[in-house]
Parts: structure tokens; C-alpha cells; sequence
């Protein structure tokens, strides 16, 4: 595949995210205007009831969520509940790349506990620059 292809195969994806998170929105518009001015102001009273709750609840499990990590990481060990776990993980080692090329240059033995993995592809958004 054409690496330029990959840029609007990017902007469908992107497109279809904007999308999904708009859906709810646009589906409360649709039914908001099949109804009369009184029943929609009740829709939009008990819809505003439940982002609300959302929000806070968002809140909640952030809170929650940064006790279990300090919890687990205090007592070194991982958690069950359940329907959840914690699971500590070691720390990751890295080594000076740099370094260890020039030290391997003069030292080949050691290549041969060098592991090379699969590469991997991560998606996120791009800054927008405005100018």
C-alpha cells in the first residue's frame, strides 16, 4: 500500500470518531424536534439530569481509579475484586541505545541478548497549528 493512502484512510477515521461522538447529541436533536415546546423542555431537563451525572460520575472513577493505583503501588502487590483487577507491573528497563551500539561495536558478544520486537502502530490525534 501507498503510504499516501494512508492519510485518507486517517481522515475517514477521524471523520467516523467525530461522528460517533456527536451521535448522541444529534439523536436527542432528532426526537427534541418531533416534540412540542413543553414535552421538549422536559426531554432537555432530564437529559441535562443525566450529563450531570456523567460528569460526576467521571469524577468519581478518576478519584477511585488514582486510589486503587496508589493503593496497589503502596502495597506492591495486585488486587482482585470482583470484576476488576489491579495488576502491578515491574518497572520497564531501557538501556542508552547510543550507548550500548558504540559498547557492541567493541563488544559483539553482546548482541546477542539484544531482542528486537514487533513494531506497533498507535493513533491519536495531531496538534492543530494555527497560523
Amino acid at each position: 500500500m501507498d503510504v499516501h493512502a494512508i492519510g485518507p484512510m486517517l481522515d475517514t477515521l477521524s471523520a467516523q470518531r467525530v461522528e460517533l461522538t456527536n451521535l448522541p447529541d444529534t439523536m436527542i436533536a432528532a426526537i427534541l424536534h418531533q416534540l412540542s415546546p413543553e414535552d421538549a423542555a422536559r426531554v432537555q431537563a432530564i437529559v441535562q439530569e443525566f450529563r450531570d451525572r456523567e460528569a460526576q460520575l467521571k469524577r468519581e472513577i478518576e478519584q477511585t481509579e488514582a486510589a486503587v493505583r496508589a493503593a496497589v503501588l503502596a502495597t506492591g502487590a495486585s488486587a482482585v475484586g470482583t470484576h476488576l483487577q489491579a495488576t502491578i507491573t515491574a518497572p520497564r528497563i531501557t538501556w542508552d541505545n547510543k550507548g550500548m551500539a558504540a559498547y557492541s561495536a567493541l563488544h559483539p558478544d553482546v548482541l546477542a541478548y539484544r531482542k528486537v520486537g514487533e513494531p506497533s502502530v498507535q493513533i491519536r490525534a495531531r496538534s492543530q497549528r494555527r497560523d
